[in-house]
């Protein structure tokens, strides 16, 4: 009976030295885990500043070729096609103007030009009380735009 309980207690202290060995791993593993969602968390911080600053940057540059001065032609590349993009934002936004003065049909939803009396589509009068009129679009959007700074492309030359 002596060996018996000699081999439980060995099996037992076997069980509790591996269970130990076990916790141990576990807690390395992860608190490795966490450093390395720390670490990664804090590069994806750096990178985004970097962007920022970059993007910083690129608004001064463009400020001042706007202003007439000369960059290299690497640069100037950049700066020609940042001003085809500009154009084409704002023909996008002379666009969704033009959308915000039109007038829905109340009967076939069909948009059409502002100041228009009958649909283009269906003929039904649009101007009745009833109608959701060019005020009652122009009212819906803000058009404050105190903190809207627009950059206007410079024309090739």
């Amino acid at each position: 009976m002596d060996d018996f309980l000699d081999k439980l207690k060995d099996g037992a202290g076997k069980a509790k030295d591996g269970a130990e060995r076990l916790a141990k791993e576990v807690a390395k593993r992860t608190s490795n885990a966490i450093t390395h969602t720390k670490l990664s968390f804090a590069i994806n911080e750096v990178q985004n500043k970097v962007k920022d600053t970059c993007s910083e940057i690129g608004k001064l540059v463009y400020k001042k070729y706007l202003d007439g001065e000369d960059f290299p032609e690497e640069l100037s590349s950049f700066l020609t096609q940042i001003d085809a993009l500009m154009e084409e934002e704002n023909a996008l936004t002379d666009k969704l103007n033009e959308l915000k003065k039109s007038i829905v049909c109340p009967n076939c939803g069909a948009k059409n030009a502002a100041g228009s009396k009958f649909c283009s589509a269906c003929g039904e009068l649009l101007n009745s009380d009833d109608d959701f009129a060019e005020e009652d679009i122009s009212e819906s959007y803000d058009d404050d735009d105190d903190d809207v700074i627009i950059i206007e492309p410079k024309k090739p030359e």
